[in-house]
């Protein structure tokens, strides 16, 4: 197999992972290429990140079999981008601390990568978020696995949102924020918000409100296929993609939020339950 590896060296795991999975590669005649994710990677956003490939890294990543991550969830995320622009499947190999996505542990790390070799896996498809603003064709934010966050900005105390569904207006309110999830998202910063937790297979989107000033308002889920649409009259708001890609807009500016035309690609070996995953890492969070 052809494996494009993606180590997170901010992990200090992430070296003595990279070094057993490249003796075990080795060892079963498997052709790879390491493409170490710095901190200023880290930092960029997906575009940013491909655009760093050399063409023969450019190459590789179009023939290979999969793009493994070694690292949290964040290096998952981050490698999600140029992964799905390649139509490659990921799948990541723990190296943080909760690790939600990671599919491989490193102490079963030498059965996970027979399993791969073999083919016995399934690969599941999950749906990310766009932002396009004012109407443009074009998306500003492109791609977010987990969600899109909309923010007061600092010299504001408070802002009001106003929402649409469909064109019809559903609820205004003042709030710090909202945040736009994906099922995938669900169990990240919308959880920490009071935010439900969805079956990752779901293609859906849920809002949910940051400090809202009013106690009826509430998360709510939307199908995928439901044009949601919000702006903010009286404050610029800053928008961020899976907290990495960050843009402001001014006051009245509508932020159109879609499904992304990209989609991940997650490898899953379908030995475990997503939520027998959830309740071990929500008790390791506690």
């Amino acid at each position: 197999m052809r494996f494009f590896i993606v180590p997170n060296y901010g992990k200090k795991e992430t070296r003595n992972i990279l070094n057993e999975l490249l003796r075990l590669l080795e060892q079963g005649g498997d052709e790879y290429l390491v493409f170490p994710l710095g901190r200023q990677l880290l930092e960029s956003g997906g575009e940013q990140l491909d655009s760093q490939l050399t063409e023969a890294q450019q190459d590789f990543l179009s023939g290979c079999d999969m793009v493994l991550s070694i690292g949290g969830d964040g290096t998952i995320i981050h490698c999600a981008r140029f992964a799905s622009a390649g139509n490659r499947p990921i799948v990541g190999i723990n190296a943080g601390h909760l690790g939600f996505l990671a599919q491989i542990e490193r102490e079963h790390l030498s059965r996970y990568l027979e399993q791969l070799r073999q083919r016995h896996y399934h690969v599941t498809v999950r749906n990310a978020l766009a932002a396009t603003l004012d109407g443009e064709e074009r998306p500003e934010l492109d791609f977010a696995l987990n969600d899109i966050v909309l923010t007061k900005t600092p010299e504001k105390n408070i802002a009001c949102f106003e929402m649409r569904c469909n064109g019809r207006k559903i609820d205004a309110y003042r709030a710090d924020g909202v945040i736009f999830s994906t099922a995938t998202g669900s169990t990240a910063y919308a959880l920490s918000a009071g935010g439900p937790v969805l079956d990752p297979q779901l293609k859906a989107t849920v809002m949910v409100p940051i400090c809202p000033h009013a106690i009826s308002i509430r998360p709510m889920v939307f199908a995928a296929e439901n044009h949601l649409t919000i702006s903010s009259p009286d404050s610029s708001l800053a928008i961020i993609a899976d907290g990495r890609d960050r843009i402001t807009v001014p006051p009245g500016c509508v932020i159109d939020i879609q499904q992304s035309r990209y989609q991940a690609r997650f490898v899953d070996f379908h030995d475990q339950e997503f939520f027998e995953i959830l309740t071990a890492k929500i008790k390791q969070r506690g």
